[in-house]
């Protein structure tokens, strides 16, 4: 974790530099000033937590000082110190912004307990506009299902990702679309030192290159045409918390580069600023790439993968764990029982077997979507194999598929079928398809023409 930084400042050079190796020793970071101007200089080049200035210098005095850092953008705490024994001096620093003052001599002990507690109000502040700024983006860190499993091999990766919760090292997750990347990222979260704050969740293919700087790292007003407001990116929004990567093998080559030093220095500036900012962020990646396959070929950067890839997580895909998929079909029906006021929801003995024996492409995300699907557009409590709408091409067991003669359809193949099915059980309510779907109606709409395109049909995108 980070270490608290605080600035000395004081015009008697004996005095600081007592002060600084001593908050040194106690475990802060600390750095000094011999002035006001010093100070101001600092503040504007690095990120400091506290401030402890002394009221009477030479030149730019301490309550000069003092209304100079209140008026910089996220400025730091400022505990005072006064020589002056009487309450005024240091009830002024006060009502000018001062967290606290100490009167002269003050004791180490006295300075410690009075930096910590402001640190922790900084802290708070930093968090609680963070967390405005996540609000303000688009986030994919909604409700996530739990983290179901029966098999051995998900057991041994749990008890992994345990032993990765306690350490604050980068962990990359890697595993094919639809396993659960995202569950297990938020499953480290909540069993780590920071659970108790929000995981930030941005989706890296989604973020067009062009916004990358400016969303992961926040701007400042005027720092480019249409910047009329400072805003905090992603980063501060994760300010002492976690930073969810989701599909980082997208990441473009430019991107790479900025999220490498992140990582390597520990610091970074917003967009138009000269100052230099220190990111108490946890990250964890995911990808459905092979990134070391990915590197030798030259798309993602050896650097940066080996700075992500400090503890190393792999989802098997469901068709290799089948003793999970049993459990998680209960799991499923337990929700939509609640979700659609069905008490007695339940599966054929076709109907389960066929589950079983589907090698699930989509992995938990397509079997959770099929089980929603038949349970949403059914007003049987029984889902029998029929109403589970799954082809019987797609239906085979890994043997049939295996021994087949006949070429596999493709990926794009499937998903239209999947979704003209979708489509035509819905009663071709676009709304209603793209719910089950579990996708926008924008993204629906944009598919149908594509479809609709192709096979020169006008009736694809009729709603009744």
């Amino acid at each position: 974790m980070r270490k608290t930084r605080v600035l000395v400042v004081d015009d008697d050079q004996l005095l600081r530099q007592l002060v600084t190796d001593q908050l040194a020793r106690s475990g802060f970071e600390s750095s000094s000033a011999a002035s006001g101007e010093e100070a101001l200089v600092a503040l504007q080049a690095h990120d400091y937590d506290v401030v402890l200035m002394d009221i009477r210098m030479s030149g730019m005095s301490g309550l000069d000082a003092l209304r100079e850092i209140r008026r910089l953008d996220d400025p730091p705490e400022v505990i005072m110190l006064t020589a002056d024994t009487s309450l005024g001096t240091g009830l002024e620093a006060m009502r000018f912004g001062a967290y606290d003052y100490l009167t002269k001599p003050a004791t180490l002990d006295e300075m410690e307990a009075l930096i910590r507690k402001a640190d922790e109000k900084r802290r708070l502040v930093r968090q609680n506009a963070g967390l405005r700024a996540a609000v303000r983006t688009p986030q994919t860190d909604e409700a996530l299902p739990a983290l179901v499993y029966a098999s051995e091999a998900m057991r041994g990766l749990v008890t992994l990702a345990e032993t990765a919760a306690r350490l604050d090292s980068t962990v990359i997750i890697s595993g094919e679309s639809g396993t659960g990347k995202d569950v297990l990222a938020r499953f480290i979260h909540q069993k780590s030192a920071r659970g108790e704050a929000p995981m930030i969740t941005v989706n890296c293919g989604a973020l067009p290159e062009s916004l990358f700087e400016s969303e992961f790292f926040g701007h400042e007003r005027g720092a480019f045409t249409g910047a009329a407001a400072m805003k905090r990116g992603l980063i501060e929004a994760a300010e002492g918390s976690s930073l969810f990567l989701d599909e980082v093998g997208e990441l473009p080559a430019p991107a790479q580069v900025k999220l490498l030093h992140l990582l390597e220095q520990g610091r970074y500036r917003r967009v138009g600023s000269t100052r230099d900012r220190t990111a108490d962020v946890r990250i964890i990646a995911a990808t459905n790439r092979n990134l070391a396959q990915e590197v030798q070929q030259q798309r993602f950067r050896a650097d940066l993968f080996y700075r992500l890839n400090v503890i190393s997580l792999h989802i098997p895909p469901l068709r290799e764990r089948r003793e999970d998929i049993p459990a998680l079909i209960e799991h499923f029906l337990t929700l939509y029982r609640t979700r659609f006021n069905r008490s007695a929801l339940t599966l054929t003995d076709d109907a389960q077997q066929q589950l079983n024996a589907y090698d699930w492409p989509g992995n938990v995300r397509e079997l959770r979507n099929t089980l929603e699907r038949a349970a949403a557009l059914t007003t049987d409590d029984e889902l029998t194999a029929e109403q589970l709408l799954m082809p019987t091409t797609q239906a085979r067991s890994t043997a049939e598929a295996h021994t087949s003669a006949n070429a596999p359809p493709t990926l794009e193949a499937l998903e239209r079928q999947h979704i003209l099915r979708v489509l035509a059980a819905a009663g071709h309510n676009r709304e209603r398809a793209a719910a089950i779907l579990g996708i926008s109606a924008r993204t629906l709409y944009r598919k149908l023409r594509e479809y609709e395109t192709g096979s020169k049909s006008t009736s694809l995108t009729i709603e009744d």
